[in-house]
């Protein structure tokens, strides 16, 4: 099981809000730790992997390009931001943002907020074990192994998979049998064997 340090950066001035945060526990296998300021900081918001900032005083446009020129790619930016400053926000100002917890609210809200956050963010980090795992495990295989949907479109394939039609893997997922192994059409046994494995739902053995 992976363990996984988190730190928040918490921008505002006597945000009772983030009292609770604090105040919560993490989650199994996560750990917290927190900066602060009363107003954004390139400096540190670079440095954290979530910024909750409550923008209510703030110009929340000015507010979120600041927070987002020096930000790691992969952190995330939650606002606490009243309903009014919302209406109107453009495209690209939403896209750089994870969420937005409307404000004012109690105590009780705000755990709630911060308590679904904490269980899709585990989820995600779930997510990579998983991932990592099964990536792990396919590509120490000789075999070719491969994974299609019900259109025949290959979702994950193995090194070996690879290897063997002479393409990278980000060529591969997301294509079908034709593209992948240069021919004009798709080969109707593999059609016929994944619609038997769909119908019977059981292991098909070609």
């Amino acid at each position: 099981m992976y363990h996984c340090h988190t730190h928040f950066y918490l921008v505002g001035c006597q945000c009772k809000e983030f009292e609770v945060i604090k105040g919560m526990s993490p989650l199994d296998h996560f750990t917290h730790d927190f900066s602060e300021s009363d107003r954004p900081e390139k400096s540190l918001a670079s440095e954290a992997d979530v910024i909750l900032a409550d923008v209510r005083k703030e110009d929340i446009k000015e507010a979120v390009q600041i927070l987002t020129s020096d930000k790691r790619e992969e952190a995330q930016l939650i606002l606490l931001a009243g309903q009014e400053q919302t209406a109107h926000l453009a495209e690209e100002v939403l896209a750089k943002i994870q969420d937005i917890w409307i404000t004012p609210v109690s105590d009780a809200q705000m755990r709630f907020y911060f308590l679904r956050w904490q269980q899709t963010y585990k989820m995600s980090k779930d997510f990579w074990e998983t991932n990592h795992f099964l990536e792990a495990t396919i590509d120490n295989i000789p075999n070719l192994v491969w994974y299609k949907d019900k259109n025949g479109i290959h979702e994950k394939v193995n090194n070996s998979f690879c290897a063997t039609v002479n393409k990278t893997k980000e060529q591969v997922q997301g294509r079908g049998h034709a593209y992948i192994w240069d021919v004009e059409q798709d080969d109707p046994a593999c059609i016929e064997s994944e619609q038997e494995v769909m119908s019977k739902q059981q292991t098909f053995v070609s």
